[in-house]
């Protein structure tokens, strides 16, 4: 677990998570992509898995939520699902008890996620109150880790997102360093959402034989990336089908310059699409809805037409 800068603990939902006392030794030994001078002088390494935390566990603790056996689990499986969502690693917990668990085979994988980004920026900073400005923790992700869960506990939501499924399959996809096997997680992600939020007026036949494009289609003005999607928008959104048919039933991408750029764009579309139902708004930090736009702009004079995109939002 990685924290904030100059942040010595955080509490989410009562479980309060301190940093151990070698926390900069042990930090330094996890994965970093690039060398950094903040609070430490992080060198950009391999690494592996290392224990950088201590959790407290409140005396009474709730059952889990996310996903159909979440009351089997305690509360501390949502919240670390959420913080390896927003920190982008793999957090889970080890005993602290000796005996036959002492020394584990872990499984898990110690490499930061390559996905999730724009996610993990739409927390935003906040610093703490503190006389040493140069120094002010960044609480943004303590408040922002409270809000969604305060926000994914609730009934209404949960019966909306079915106990938020689609969170354990974005910890899957965001996760995956395979650019094939991240799009085909994240078309998971947009074909679930699909059906859980048309279920009430559709059987399941009927979702089995609406198109993929219209589906797209469908989420992408009900969470506000586009006021219309019109008939040569879907057209750009069948490249979108056809790649993914292409991966399913011959394992590959189809073989044209484009596809990979616009599979990547699919991708930081469904860290939007996560970000907007957890009541966020999306950073655009990799100007993804620029490329958006660009994805939809007619290709021919017969498509030209004026496009009503939509800046990114929160969504209720």
């Amino acid at each position: 677990m990685e924290f904030r800068d100059w942040c010595r603990d955080m509490t989410v939902f009562g479980y309060r998570f301190e940093r151990v006392l070698e926390y900069q030794q042990r930090l330094q030994s996890l994965q970093h992509h690039v060398t950094v001078h903040s609070e430490f002088e992080i060198r950009r390494n391999t690494g592996g898995h290392a224990v950088t935390a201590h959790v407290e566990i409140p005396q009474r603790e709730e059952a889990a939520v996310i996903g159909d056996l979440g009351k089997e689990r305690s509360a501390l499986a949502d919240i670390l699902l959420l913080i390896s969502l927003f920190t982008g690693r793999d957090v889970f917990t080890l005993p602290s008890s000796k005996g036959q668990d002492d020394d584990p085979v872990i499984v898990a994988d110690h490499r930061l996620f390559p996905w999730g980004g724009a996610l993990q920026c739409s927390i935003p900073y906040k610093a703490s109150v503190t006389d040493d400005p140069l120094h002010a923790c960044d609480v943004g992700l303590e408040e922002g880790l409270n809000a969604v869960y305060e926000r994914v506990r609730k009934e209404d939501w949960q019966r909306k997102y079915q106990y938020g499924h689609f969170l354990l399959l974005a910890n899957h996809a965001f996760r995956q360093y395979d650019l094939a096997t991240a799009f085909t997680q994240c078309w998971t992600i947009w074909e679930h959402l699909f059906s859980v939020l048309s279920r009430a007026w559709l059987s399941e036949e009927q979702l089995r034989h609406i198109h993929g494009s219209e589906k797209i289609a469908f989420l992408l003005v009900q969470y506000g990336f586009a006021e219309e999607i019109v008939d040569s928008d879907k057209r750009r959104i069948e490249g979108l089908v056809s790649a993914r048919n292409s991966l399913v039933h011959f394992g590959c991408f189809p073989a044209h310059g484009s596809v990979h750029k616009s599979a990547i764009l699919f991708i930081r579309l469904t860290e939007f699409l996560t970000a907007k139902i957890l009541g966020l708004w999306p950073s655009d930090v990799f100007d993804t809805m620029k490329e958006f736009e660009e994805f939809l702009k007619p290709k021919s004079k017969s498509e030209s037409r004026s496009r009503r995109t939509k800046k990114p939002s929160s969504a209720a």
